[in-house]
């Protein structure tokens, strides 16, 4: 099959990934507190456990998913092991029969989403420096289309009423057994559409395994030898090694295996050293608070828009469906923007809109009541402002991070910031959960964090830059090659 091909079926493979994975939020998290709450009579507590459990398995497993890539290059075979995972955690969210069974359901089909951080460390092998924020902002954008169509697929599903043997599927039950069919789906066209794509070089205008074969090997050292006896001399004897030789060929190996060792263990410090600089520091405690707070608030959506405004599970998803919109077309204008303004601008941007979104909430939200006039304006407004500054925020962090740490360790690095992430949108949604009502508390707290993460930006912002360049033209990315074909 021709390279060209591979690398547009591996990219229709990525984009779906994401688009199930946005898909899978939108038509679970709708009636997820209806079906634990109403059926199961679960407290808001708990609801901010089970909306927590799918971040934290993600969490444990995201680093381990990277360093195995890192380890073997091969990212096929880890997404084919965590989608197993998915399907069997949304199957036990449909059959489950109490709010504990739909918590394991959530916390298993998390273990899938840990394969996230092997995909954006394949992208950042595959693309270059210019170009890796907007391949970052499609793959992220895809993940929104999919919370653009969820929506959709929740309008049928609320009409399922049958059931399947001891297994009834209705409203609450049925959004499980579709995504363990969509997930089955995506395992199917992996096996058939996903490449491991060779990585790119931007540092030399050689091919790296060129770089890392012997200067003189068997094939080379017959051909000088054939070579002579055509010209008619004699080529040197190898078969007599006398005890002089053998010492020195002793000698030289167990040089040699002290170099490897004194190189593995320098590179195991320069990686440490490299984990708590400043700059990695920063982007990761910044991740951290954007999405605890962003978190935070998604928790308190769902029970707080039914609550004060009676939504059901319709309004929800409608409004999940205009979100998701905004979301996508957001993306669009990040991905035009990164080829002008820096990844550390794009960050103050987004940080900027969640922090008036923020101001907002504070002033209009403290003290209400259900059904009160200025309610339904003010969440409009402020969710438009939070789902407007996210992706700008998102896609440039991750992307800032690619670009100041070793590309032989994009697996580790992308695994350790999607955990940090993962303890976030842990900590978020039991945080806007577990307070019920009182508003002023929990956005206080968010309020405070969001300025400490200005301070942080303020205080490294020159720090917050991708290394110079070394080379004169980088090489294309083995994206960019498919668009332009």
């Amino acid at each position: 099959m021709q390279l060209k091909r591979k690398k547009l079926l591996t990219k229709i493979s990525i984009g779906l990934f994401f688009f199930l994975a946005g898909v899978e939020y939108a038509v679970i998290l709708p009636t997820m507190w209806m079906y634990s709450h109403e059926r199961y009579g679960a407290e808001p507590w708990f609801y901010g456990v089970i909306f927590a459990a799918f971040s934290f398995s993600s969490l444990i497993l995201s680093p381990f998913f990277g360093i195995w890539v890192d380890f073997t290059e091969k990212t096929k075979s880890t997404i084919l092991f965590a989608n197993l995972f998915e399907i069997g955690g949304n199957i036990l969210y449909f059959v489950a029969w109490s709010k504990y069974w739909i918590f394991a359901g959530r916390l298993i089909a998390g273990v899938g989403a840990g394969a996230g951080s092997a995909i954006f460390a394949q992208i950042a092998r595959t693309t270059t420096e210019e170009e890796r924020t907007g391949v970052y902002s499609i793959a992220m954008g895809l993940r929104q289309f999919g919370l653009l169509v969820g929506p959709a697929f929740n309008i049928f599903l609320k009409e399922t009423n049958f059931s399947i043997g001891p297994f009834k599927v209705d409203h609450y039950t049925s959004p499980g057994l579709f995504m363990a069919a969509l997930w089955l789906i995506q395992e199917v066209i992996m096996i058939f559409m996903y490449y491991d794509l060779p990585t790119i070089n931007e540092e030399n205008d050689y091919n790296e395994e060129e770089e890392k074969k012997p200067l003189l090997s068997n094939e080379s050292i017959q051909s000088n030898e054939t070579k002579a006896i055509m010209n008619g001399t004699t080529p040197p004897v190898s078969g007599k090694v006398n005890a002089h030789d053998s010492l020195k060929d002793l000698t030289g190996s167990n040089s040699t295996s002290r170099k490897r060792r004194t190189s593995s263990l320098s590179e195991n410090i320069a990686l440490a050293k490299n984990l708590i600089s400043e700059a990695v520091v920063v982007i990761l405690a910044s991740q951290f608070i954007m999405f605890f707070n962003e978190t935070s608030f998604e928790a308190l959506y769902t029970p707080l828009s039914n609550y004060y405004l009676g939504w059901r599970e319709l309004e929800i998803s409608i409004s999940f469906c205009l979100i998701a919109l905004e979301a996508i077309l957001t993306f669009i204008i990040v991905k035009k923007l990164s080829t002008k303004l820096s990844d550390r601008w794009l960050m103050v941007i987004g940080i900027a809109f969640e922090a008036s979104a923020l101001i907002l909430y504070l002033i209009m939200l403290t003290d209400i009541k259900p059904y009160e006039p200025k309610i339904l304006p003010t969440i409009v407004i402020g969710t438009i402002l939070i789902v407007f500054g996210l992706p700008f925020f998102s896609v440039a962090n991750i992307s800032l991070l690619s670009k100041i740490t070793d590309k032989r360790t994009q697996g580790l690095y992308q695994g350790i910031q999607r955990s940090v992430t993962g303890v976030a949108t842990i900590l978020g949604p039991l945080w806007g959960g577990s307070l019920g009502h009182r508003m002023v508390i929990i956005l206080s707290v968010m309020a405070g964090l969001e300025a400490l993460l200005g301070v942080l930006m303020f205080l490294s912002f020159r720090r917050l830059r991708s290394p110079s360049k070394k080379t004169k033209d980088p090489l294309p990315s083995q994206y960019s090659e498919i668009s332009t074909s």
